[in-house]
């Protein structure tokens, strides 16, 4: 069964930096866009426009030339967007790396991306220039943010930053479908990460596709983002730096998340829309330090990058009174597929799909493989999601094989995610495939697991992964608990968590595989739970068992 979407009204024609800047909202020249949350220093609407077009020209007078592609390597700065749309424009690719890389993984994006240029901070520019001298690239081709030179490398607004405007590269309509303008890389947590290649079209398209399902719950007047989400992945990239130019609504930039800061911010600066990811919300569900704030201006949180719970958005939308809503995405969906409508009222769902798609939910074949010989099931049936658009990437650098195993041949990428669709069109997403615990023969959801843990007193943050009973020859539930404030971490607890879970869950899902303390969780960027640090470390401590015992 195929499940299709409302129809698109408008695709775009051009060049994403002449579809940013295109002002459907007829925003003023002196409306601040960008807002440092820290010193206060912002851009506004006219100044960013001028400053791109300044960094186009500047660009192309050292030498940068179309498909070249500018690797920006920062924690957020409130100019962060003047190095994205000014590469864009002078016909470049944008290839933004975390802000937390190692020298070794910074060089390995910068040679996978074939980076001729960096823009980085003071304090990442230790780490670019080790990287940079691994690859090669010289340093005459660094960049800094900020006002001073620091070990020979120049601020880029004395480098770069041109008198003058030149105007954007143009690109017509088949040009911009097939020219990429970012390579971002996959957060790499099943192995090496991969350069995604979203092209013009997908991400000024994916901008159109969100403003028609959200254009009666927004007002571009009034609203506010607040910009923690780090601007090197897709959705602070998209979110922040694209939709918040493209639709005129000031972005209070923060250069990474803390929680009294964050709420400083909003009650300072009025935002009205909060976009965060789950672990954030854990914090604005129980720390005390958010009932010092008040944080009455914002009208929802938007939750996307990892699964949200409906007990956690509950809880969130209570304490807060205030909407708690969820979307979904990926970074090769350029990002956004769904999104959950503000007048919908349904905890834990990502919504409906998002105008111009199409989807199979495909069933399983009871040995964990999803396949295209096994139908695509229908309403209330899970299975993994397929999705199709205009909005869904080229494919991934360099790896053919990767990309045609991702995308098949009938254009629909192959998610990883277990889905389920009700009959209203909304889409809940239950797990990853590959995430899926397998005990003596039945699924268990780690999501699930975890979202019942955080429901208890004792539990300030957890995760759940499978670990492997070579006497049982199965897969056993094991939870990783961060304990609350004041809770002690021993085998009075564990047992006390084993129950609370063993009480609620059929009995296929009970933690057989015990309660570990663990100080944090580890995490992505995005918030996604890193299971396979976990894996690592619950594959030690079994080593470091068995040799006890000899």
């Amino acid at each position: 069964m195929v499940f299709k979407s409302e129809p698109l009204l408008l695709m775009p024609q051009t060049g994403l930096t002449s579809f940013i800047f295109s002002n459907p909202n007829n925003v003023a020249d002196d409306k601040p866009i960008f807002i440092d949350a820290e010193t206060d220093k912002h851009i506004t609407y006219g100044q960013l426009r001028n400053l791109v077009f300044r960094l186009n020209h500047g660009l192309r007078r050292i030498g940068f030339k179309k498909g070249d592609a500018l690797c920006i390597y920062s924690a957020n700065k409130v100019d962060y967007p003047v190095i994205v749309h000014g590469t864009v424009a002078a016909g470049g690719v944008v290839s933004p790396a975390n802000a937390a890389y190692t020298a070794e993984e910074l060089a390995y994006q910068l040679q996978q991306a074939r980076a001729k240029y960096i823009v980085t901070s003071e304090e990442n520019l230790k780490i670019a220039l080790d990287a940079a001298q691994q690859v090669g690239l010289p340093k005459k081709n660094m960049f800094l943010f900020g006002q001073k030179a620091i070990d020979g490398v120049l601020p880029y607004t004395q480098a770069i930053l041109a008198d003058e405007e030149c105007p954007a590269e143009e690109f017509d309509f088949e040009e911009a479908k097939s020219t990429t303008a970012y390579l971002c890389f996959s957060s790499g947590t099943t192995g090496r990460s991969k350069g995604v290649m979203s092209s013009h079209t997908n991400i000024s398209t994916n901008c159109l596709q969100i403003a028609q399902a959200m254009k009666k719950h927004l007002d571009y007047n009034t609203a506010r983002f607040i910009g923690f989400l780090p601007f090197y992945h897709i959705y602070g990239l998209s979110a922040m730096i694209h939709l918040g130019a493209y639709w005129g609504i000031p972005v209070v930039v923060m250069p990474r998340f803390d929680l009294a800061k964050f709420c400083q911010a909003i009650e300072k600066y009025k935002v009205t829309i909060a976009h965060v990811v789950p672990p954030v919300l854990v914090l604005m569900a129980k720390d005390p330090i958010v009932s010092n704030y008040d944080l009455s201006t914002v009208t929802h949180y938007q939750c996307g990058a990892a699964p949200l719970s409906a007990e956690l958005s509950m809880a969130v939308s209570k304490r807060l009174n205030s909407k708690c809503v969820q979307s979904y995405g990926m970074t090769e969906s350029s990002p956004g597929s769904h999104i959950q409508p503000l007048d919908n009222e349904t905890h834990g769902i990502v919504g409906r799909m998002l105008p111009g798609m199409t989807a199979k939910i495909v069933n399983e074949d009871g040995k964990g493989k999803f396949k295209p010989l096994f139908a695509a099931v229908g309403l209330g049936e899970r299975g993994e999601l397929w999705m199709a658009g205009p909005n869904i990437m080229q494919g991934y650098l360099n790896m053919p094989n990767e990309t045609a195993a991702t995308i098949d041949n009938e254009g629909y990428l192959h998610t990883g995610d277990v889905a389920i669709i009700d009959s209203n069109g909304m889409f809940s997403i239950v797990d990853r495939v590959k995430e899926l615990i397998k005990y003596k023969g039945f699924q268990v959801a780690p999501a699930e697991l975890e979202s019942l843990l955080l429901q208890s007193d004792l539990v300030a943050d957890c995760a759940v992964i499978g670990v492997y009973d070579d006497s049982q020859a199965t897969e056993l539930p094991r939870a990783y608990i961060k304990v609350s404030s004041g809770v002690p971490e021993n085998e009075e607890t564990a047992k006390a968590l084993i129950k609370f879970v063993d009480q609620q869950v059929a009995n296929h899902k009970k933690l057989r595989g015990g309660v570990k303390f663990i100080d944090v969780i580890p995490k992505s960027a995005a918030g996604k739970i890193l299971r396979k640090e976990l894996r690592a470390m619950a594959a030690s401590e079994a080593k470091q068992s068995i040799s006890a015992k000899l």
